[in-house]
This record gives C-alpha cells, sequence and structure tokens, in this order.
C-alpha cells in the first residue's frame, strides 16, 4: 500500500505560479514605479506652481477684481466658487470616460476626453492659488509677514469663498441627480 498518508491533499502549484526568488514577493512591473515616480512629480510640480502663481499673480488678480468686476472682490470670489465645483465635475467625468476600454475602442474620443479633463484640472490650479492667497493673514508657523493686499482689505472674503463653492457643489449635485434621472427615463 503506498502513497501518502493524506490522500486528498492538493498538489502543489507548478513552477510558473510560485513566487520568484525575490524574497517571497513578486516582482513589481516596471510601469508602476514609472507611473509612481510621475505622480510624485507631478504633485510635487503643482504644488511649487500654486506657490509661484501665489507669489506673483495671487495680489494683483484680487487688486483688478477689486478696480474692474463689477460687484468688487466679492463678486469675483463668488463666481470663482461657483465655477469650481463646475471645473472639478468637469474633470473628474472627463478622466472617467477616457478609460482603458476606450482608448482601445474609441482613441479620438478618449484623447478629447484627457485634454477636457486635463484642461479642467490646469484651470483649478489658479483657483486654488486665488483661494490660499484670500486666506493668506499673514501669520504662520514661522512667517512673520504682512498679510495679502485681499485679506487685509477683504478679511472675510474667504467665508464668501466656501459659502458659494459649496452653493455651487449643490448645485451641480442636483444637475447631476436631474440628468441622471432623465437619462434612466429615457432608457425606461
Amino acid at each position: 500500500m503506498g502513497g501518502s498518508a493524506k490522500p486528498r491533499r492538493p498538489k502543489a502549484a507548478p513552477a510558473a505560479l510560485r513566487y520568484r526568488e525575490s524574497g517571497g514577493k513578486p516582482r513589481r512591473k516596471r510601469g508602476e514605479a514609472l507611473f509612481g515616480c510621475l505622480s510624485f512629480l507631478a504633485v510635487a510640480g503643482v504644488t511649487v506652481l500654486l506657490a509661484l502663481i501665489d507669489m506673483l499673480w495671487g495680489d494683483e488678480v484680487w487688486q483688478w477684481a477689486g478696480r474692474n468686476w463689477p460687484g468688487g472682490p466679492y463678486a469675483f470670489a463668488v463666481c470663482l466658487g461657483i465655477a469650481a465645483p463646475a471645473l472639478l465635475t468637469l474633470a473628474v467625468w472627463s478622466a472617467d470616460g477616457a478609460g482603458p476600454t476606450s482608448w482601445k475602442t474609441r482613441p479620438g474620443r478618449a484623447a478629447a476626453r484627457t485634454a477636457l479633463a486635463l484642461a479642467a484640472a490646469t484651470a483649478l490650479v489658479p483657483f486654488l492659488s486665488l483661494a490660499f492667497n484670500a486666506v493668506d493673514n499673514g501669520k504662520g508657523k514661522h512667517r512673520t509677514g504682512n498679510p495679502s493686499w485681499v485679506f487685509s482689505h477683504y478679511p472675510w472674503l474667504w467665508a464668501l469663498g466656501i459659502a458659494s463653492t459649496l452653493a455651487g457643489a449643490v448645485g451641480v449635485a442636483w444637475m447631476l441627480v436631474v440628468l441622471h434621472r432623465r437619462s434612466e427615463a429615457a432608457r425606461a
């Protein structure tokens, strides 16, 4: 009588399915590491860009809005607050439609949606810079500078910006619900 003491034991996995000799972990693909590096560089680049835009451009835009905008910086902050959720929604919607399946089936449409997502995300960068400039009171952890022009002349502008951003987000959410209901009614 030969054989194993446990006859119902499963066979070992074939050699192609076993881990390599690299510490018991499967090797990462080269593309994943490259994507991680590029993602880090993109985040670092956006951070530097925000700081540069704030230093070189922030106060001048608020001063221009104070002189030339019909409602002054308050109306400008309301328009920015309403536009930001719409741009964010446009960027997410466009990026969602440019997935790997779209690139195989419709490369032209996927390229257009990717370009639209990048344009909408790029348009959000100056908005964030202006929002940070409106909150700059000059008191930081290691700063002893003066507050920004907009904070010294319009100290509660940030509150109006946040309120209009929330109102814009509610408006975008309401619009998405209405569009979803219409598409479901059309399918039925």
